[in-house]
This record gives structure tokens, sequence and C-alpha cells, in this order.
């Protein structure tokens, strides 16, 4: 029972990071097409259309953050304990960018003149860079091995920065840029923008090629750092996922490049979800890979379940309002960028 237990936890913790990875990636790969915008007219209407896409949601999805993080602590204390002792370097660095996008995000809205709202730009910008690659290179730091149960058994930089770490963080990047424009594309044929459209086509494009490519080299790189895991995501309960991923991400990149938009949306979600997927089934029944399995690191029975018991009332609250938030934005009720 406890054992199922843990596994239903363990479960849980990973939909969450893929809820994040999703969602929160979607406002990511915004600010990364913000700051890669450069200058001039169009670059003008490519960020009112980049702020109208974020400002309903963007605070909202950091809920999947503060819930991926509620369940790591308290249903896998010893994996809580393990990670961020040894890791600690590459959350810091992630909730940096995390505080600072928000921050700037906002403050350029109330700045005057170009001067100081391209600084806040920048910081923005960059920010959106910074999470999303310290986030994922956690991720990587951990399925390297280089995490020890209880804390580093190596130096807090050995740990942190691997050939694994890094080539997750830049899967993560192309990643996010992926799923922002693929998103973008879509905010923008409903604004009836067709140069946007566009646009961000032709950048979702070139995120398909970039995560094609930076994808097949983060294979390579598990299957030289641990080949366990490389051979876990294609023979056992990753598979499905893995091959999910190689497959829809080409299919999404053809459907922009021939400008046929049906289902591209939904299948840039598939791909993003899927890799989450791919990796976390992949490392099962491992947390820390050949260290510390879920039954290990399991909380106590009572604190499981009283776990699962408040996550599904958290869920049951949450999907509803944003639901019904993404409800109204995708029906155009909320303010337009020309507003």
């Amino acid at each position: 029972m406890t054992t199922a237990l843990a596994d239903l936890t363990a479960f849980v913790l990973l939909v969450t990071i893929t809820a994040y990875s999703v969602a929160g990636g979607v406002d990511y790969g915004a600010g990364i097409w913000d700051i890669l915008a450069g200058g001039g007219a169009q670059a003008n209407r490519a960020r009112a259309l980049i702020d109208h896409a974020m400002a309903p949601v963007w605070e909202a999805n950091n809920v999947w953050l503060v819930l991926a993080i509620v369940v790591c602590w308290t249903g896998f204390p010893l994996l809580f304990q393990s990670v961020f002792a040894s890791l600690y370097p590459l959350f810091a660095f992630a909730l940096l960018g995390l505080i600072l996008r928000g921050a700037f995000f906002a403050f350029r809205h109330v700045e005057e003149g170009p001067g100081p709202q391209r600084s806040t730009g920048v910081v923005f910008g960059i920010s959106s860079l910074l999470a999303p690659f310290f986030f994922a290179a956690a991720l990587g730091a951990i399925a390297s091995g280089r995490v020890a149960v209880g804390g580093p058994n190596v130096s807090i930089w050995q740990a942190c920065i691997s050939p694994m770490s890094i080539s997750f963080g830049l899967v993560s990047l192309a990643a996010t840029a992926f799923i922002g424009a693929s998103f973008l594309v879509g905010d923008a044929r409903r604004q009836g923008m067709p140069d946007m459209v566009d646009y961000f086509r032709r950048r979702a494009v070139v995120a398909t090629v970039a995560l094609i490519v930076v994808g097949s080299i983060a294979l390579a790189t598990i299957g030289f750092e641990n080949p366990h895991l490389l051979t876990a995501m294609f023979t056992g309960l990753g598979a499905p996922f893995a091959i999910a991923t190689m497959v829809l991400t080409p299919v999404v990149g053809f459907l922009h490049l021939r400008g046929i938009f049906h289902w591209f949306r939904l299948l840039s979600v598939g791909v993003v979800g899927s890799l989450v997927f791919a990796w976390g089934l992949a490392q099962s029944p491992y947390l820390l890979p050949g260290q510390l399995t879920i039954a290990q690191a399991g909380a106590p029975l009572g604190t499981e379940v009283l776990l699962l018991v408040v996550t599904l009332l958290v869920v049951v609250v949450i999907l509803p309002s944003l639901g019904l938030l993404v409800y109204f934005d995708q029906r155009g009720a909320l303010e337009s960028p020309e507003a």
C-alpha cells in the first residue's frame, strides 16, 4: 500500500513538472522571442502581441511550480534534501530569473520613453532564458547520477555542471522557444494579425529545427553519461513518449512550414509533455538514478495520504479557474493589443 501511494505521489510530481514545463514554457518561449525581436515597427507589433498573450496567464502558471515543490518536499523529503543540498546554485539562478522576469515584465508597462522600456525589456528577455535553462539543468544533473543521497559526494560545481545538465538546459530553451512560437501563431490568428502569423510561423519552423538538433545532441550526451537511462527511454515506460516526441516535433514543423493551421498547438503541447514524460518514466523506479528509489524516498503513509487529498482539493480548485481564464482568452473576451 505504501509503495503504491509513493508511486502515485511520484506520478503527481511528474504531472506537475510537466504542467509547468508546458504552461510556463509557453510564457518563457514568448519571452525568448521578445528579446530576439530586435527593433523596428515589426518588432514593436510582435512585442505588443507577446504582452497581450502573456498578460492573462503568466502569473497563474507559477501555481504548477509551487505545487511541484510542495509535493516534492512533503512526499519525498529525502529527495528534496539531496537535490537542493547538491544543486542549490542552479535553483538560485533559476529563481533569480523567475523573480526578475516577473518584476521587469511589470516595470516595462509603467516605464516611459524608449530607453527605460528597452532596458526593462532586455532584463525580462534575459530572465526568460535563465529560468527554463537552470530549472532543466537541475533535472539534467539529477539524471546524470551526480546527486548523492543526503547531499553532495562531489563538489557543488561538479554536481551542477555536467554535459547532461547543460544539454538538458539547451533542450529546455529550444522546447520553450518552439511551444512559445506555436502559441503566438495562434494568438496572432485570433487577433487578426496576418503579418504576425507569418512572423511567428517562420520562427516556429526555426525552433523546430533547433529542437531536433539540440535534442539529438542531448540523446548522445545521455548515452555517454548514463547509457541505462537512454536504453530505458526507448525500451521502458518512457518509450512511447520518446517516440511521440520524435514523431510529433517534425509534424508540427511541417504544419507551420506549409501554413496548415490545424492541431499545431495541441501537438506542440504533446511534444513538450512527451519530452518530460520520456525522461521521468525512464528513470522509474529511481528518483536519483541508481541510488534512491521511489519507495525508499517516500514519506510515511499518513503523510502520503494527506498530501494526495490536499493535492486533489488544490487541483479541483485550480483547474476550473485556469480553464475559465483560458476560455475567455481564447474567445477574445480580453483586451486586444491595440486597446
